[in-house]
C-alpha cells in the first residue's frame, strides 16, 4: 500500500451502513471489503461468532445483524492491531450502554481517519470520548509506521 493511500481512507459512515438487517455473509462481505485497504486480516464467520458469545454484541435476530452489530465488527477488527480482546469488549460494551452508538462511532472514523492524514482533533469533551479518540489514534499511528517501515 502507497503511503498517500491510508490518507485517503475512509471507514464506512452510519448513515451509509444498510438500514434494514443483513445476514452473516453481507456483513463480512461489507466489513471486509471496508477494511482491505488497511491490509488487515479478513473477519470471517468464526470470528463474529467468537465476538457474540464473548458478549461484544447481542445476538442476531434471525440471523440477521444490525447497523449496530457491522459497526462493532468494524471497529473490533480495527482495534484487534493493538489492543487485547477483554480491553475491546469493556469499550463496545460502555459504548452500547450509552446508547450512543453512531455518534460514538462518528467519533472514532473522525479520528482514525485525521490520525491518519495528519490532521488535528478537536480535544475531545468527556471520558469515553478521550479514550475513543485515543485508541483509534494508537492503531492509526500503528498502521502509519507499518506503512512507512515496509
Amino acid at each position: 500500500m502507497a503511503p498517500t493511500d491510508l490518507t485517503r481512507f475512509k471507514l464506512i459512515r452510519w448513515d451509509e451502513l444498510p438500514t434494514v438487517p443483513v445476514y452473516m455473509d453481507q456483513l463480512l462481505q461489507l466489513v471486509n471489503s471496508a477494511l482491505a485497504p488497511l491490509g488487515l486480516p479478513a473477519v470471517t464467520k468464526t470470528m463474529v461468532n467468537s465476538y457474540v458469545k464473548q458478549h461484544f454484541f447481542s445476538r442476531p435476530s434471525g440471523r440477521r445483524y444490525t447497523r449496530n452489530h457491522v459497526v462493532a465488527v468494524l471497529v473490533v477488527s480495527i482495534l484487534k492491531v493493538d489492543f487485547k480482546l477483554p480491553t475491546i469488549g469493556k469499550a463496545i460494551l460502555a459504548i452500547r450502554d450509552s446508547r450512543q452508538v453512531a455518534a460514538r462511532y462518528q467519533t472514532f472514523c473522525t479520528a482514525f481517519e485525521k490520525t491518519l492524514r495528519a490532521e488535528a482533533l478537536q480535544p475531545a469533551t468527556d471520558t469515553m470520548a478521550v479514550a475513543i479518540q485515543t485508541a483509534a489514534q494508537t492503531v492509526a499511528y500503528h498502521l502509519l509506521t507499518v506503512q512507512t517501515l515496509g
